[in-house]
């Protein structure tokens, strides 16, 4: 396997890292369900539910500005916070500080805003929720990078992903049938996300700041040479963006689908089973996917295939809308986004130029991430045609994002 330019500095350190073990990788695991719980049911539920409470004739527009908000105050916050991350002195642990940090700011405002009766007041708090999310995702993502060494890293990018899987069908089980009340099942999903990552911040230290690299002028040569070490962690990066979109232009106005377009009695009750169907195929890809990934190092492969099954599930909505094709659908989407959650986070890991700027890098990816595209497609689309050019649409960007990982040339 030939590596980039920058990947040379990076492989003493990867391999000189000892092997995390199964308790490390459940805690690792319990505090991004503290994470995803926070992101994940106010981008699939929450958030859209609580636009058609406070203004049910306008709530594609209000819930597609909201959702954008957040993504908007991610892409900014995310690579700023990641530089202060790989800066940070601390005793307690420079990503630990982070984590922890980024739990309180993020759950304090988040308990409120189901009681909230304005979009503006909805709006602040999820602004000041959407600065402690990106704290998270920088210092726990970077985390893997700085502990995990190559042969465990499908693992960890596992026990990053299938708690996404738990986190959505435990809190839409809350949030719609153990607490329907939308004040009240804010403030739990609050409480549960500040308590999930506490064994993982006070039950283990994190590896020392790596020392910092002398001040240099690099020169045009040199800064090419550096530059292109980004090329292939470019084009990670590119393909991760585009397939998250495709995936939430599909899922994020799905309740509205399946009120609106297959006319379904309890459109919420509908929209639990179609997300419990979907997240037990997620489970299970996403498990089976972090061991193959780890043992045949065939990253590029691997998102391909997941790519071509969320498209299709997109497909089978745009194409066949009926309850019968929503679980097919529900199926193929899981089974692809599972894969996903496995391999992308080891892709992006495995072509970190720099170790000294880890947490950067990755926030920048991250950022990228959330750059407010399906909200974009969705309000776009939706203001001129119907939810079938919607699928159609989102088929087509998660397509270009399995196509552009074939650029990546220093890994499988």
């Amino acid at each position: 396997m030939t590596m980039s330019p920058g990947a040379e500095s990076t492989a003493p350190e990867v391999v000189a890292a000892a092997p995390v073990s199964r308790v490390w990788l459940f805690c690792f695991a319990l505090a991004w369900f503290g994470f995803w719980l926070l992101v994940m049911l106010p981008g699939q539920f929450m958030v859209v539910k609580l636009a058609s409470v406070i203004d049910a004739t306008n709530k594609v527009t209000v819930g597609s500005f909201l959702i954008g908000e957040m993504a908007g105050v991610i892409v900014i916050g995310v690579p700023i916070i990641g530089w202060l991350c790989d800066r940070t002195r601390s005793r307690f642990g420079r990503r630990r500080t982070w984590v922890l940090a980024g739990f309180l700011t993020a759950t304090i405002p988040f308990a409120w805003v189901g009681h909230q009766t304005s979009v503006v007041s909805v709006a602040i708090l999820l602004g000041i929720v959407a600065i402690g999310q990106s704290a998270v995702l920088v210092s726990l993502s970077a985390l893997i990078a700085d502990r995990v060494p190559v042969v465990q890293r499908g693992r960890a990018s596992a026990a990053m992903g299938v708690p996404q899987v738990i986190a959505l069908a435990a809190g839409m089980i809350i949030v719609t049938e153990l607490i329907p009340d939308v004040g009240w099942s804010w403030m739990v999903i609050a409480v549960l996300a500040l308590l999930a990552p506490l064994p993982f911040v006070f039950g283990f230290s994190e590896p020392p700041r790596p020392a910092d690299a002398p001040v240099r002028s690099l020169g045009l040569r040199r800064g090419l040479r550096r530059l292109h070490g980004y090329r292939d962690f470019g084009w990670a990066t590119l393909s991760r963006v585009l397939i998250n979109a495709g995936n939430l232009v599909g899922t994020t106005y799905l309740l509205y689908f399946l009120a609106d377009v297959l006319g379904l009695a309890d459109p919420d009750g509908a929209l639990l089973v179609l997300i419990l169907v979907y997240l037990a195929a997620c489970a299970v890809a996403s498990w089976a996917g972090g061991i193959l990934t780890d043992r045949w190092k065939a990253r590029r492969m691997l998102v391909c295939v997941s790519a071509a099954l969320q498209a299709a599930a997109a497909l089978v909505l745009a194409l066949l809308p009926s309850w019968e094709s929503s679980l097919v659908a529900a199926v193929l989407l899981g089974f692809g986004y599972g894969l996903f959650l496995s391999v992308d986070q080891a892709l992006l890991t495995d072509l970190l130029p720099d170790e000294t700027t880890r947490a950067r890098d990755l926030g920048i990816a991250n950022s990228a991430q959330h750059l407010p595209i399906a909200p974009i497609i969705g309000w776009a689309v939706l203001a001129v045609s119907g939810y079938s050019q919607l699928y159609i649409v989102a088929a087509a960007v998660i397509m270009l994002g399995g196509v552009t990982v074939l650029r990546i040339r220093s890994v499988r």
